[in-house]
């Protein structure tokens, strides 16, 4: 009798397919679930990420980065700040094969490992790695959004990013628990000397009941 074992990118692909968007092929899955095993592989050498089980990929990692979708239906360039482990830029590029996106690893070691899951996953041609500090990269390039996860408070981002904010139309914080003390922090005075306008605040629940906040800013 033969006996068949699931792997780990099997188990995150079937805790995934019920939560991906309407009409996404089962390929889509299976890709993600491939990411996710790479992410961990990847995090028996590195520090990427505290999150290793297959549901916790899933769904703090994966359908996390996914509330992204609804914000970036007219969008096809994006630079993910801090990338650390490719979340949110990996999975919104398996998802959206239209979508361009750069993700910015100032940390030598970690942009390595960022590259080798770029070319396993066979998307190097959508996805660039640049090893460099966020603000430095788009000092000299453009895309139409950039998106940032767990990479400091909402106030300390805003000032990294006011000098640059010509290299791009958008800016999407993904928030948790903090949000609001983060946003108490936001003068919209202060704002408006930074360069931005008052942040629309969109709100989601993950399938474990984690509330996450989408705070997107526009550039003056």
């Amino acid at each position: 009798m033969r006996v068949t074992t699931t792997s780990f990118a099997d188990e995150v692909a079937a805790e995934l397919r019920s939560h991906l968007p309407p009409g996404t092929l089962p390929a889509v899955a299976n890709h993600l679930g491939r990411f996710c095993a790479q992410l961990r592989d990847a995090n028996e050498r590195l520090n990427l990420t505290r999150i290793t089980d297959a549901r916790g990929m899933a769904l703090l990692h994966v359908v996390d980065a996914l509330t992204l979708l609804p914000l970036l239906r007219d969008t096809y360039t994006l630079a993910d700040l801090g990338s650390g482990g490719g979340v949110p830029g990996l999975p919104l590029t398996i998802v959206r094969p239209d979508l361009r996106v750069t993700l910015l690893e100032s940390r030598g070691r970690k942009a390595a490992a960022l590259e080798a899951i770029v070319k396993e996953l066979g998307i190097a041609g959508r996805v660039a790695v640049a090893p460099v500090r966020g603000e430095a990269w788009l000092a000299d390039h453009k895309v139409e959004v950039v998106v940032a996860r767990a990479v400091g408070r909402a106030p300390a981002v805003l000032e990294l990013l006011s000098p640059v904010r010509k290299g791009f139309k958008r800016l999407i914080l993904m928030k948790g628990p903090t949000v609001d003390a983060e946003l108490a922090e936001l003068n919209p005075r202060w704002l408006g000397a930074l360069g931005f306008g008052l942040p629309k605040r969109i709100e989601a629940t993950l399938p474990g009941g984690e509330r996450r906040a989408l705070l997107q800013f526009t550039t003056r």
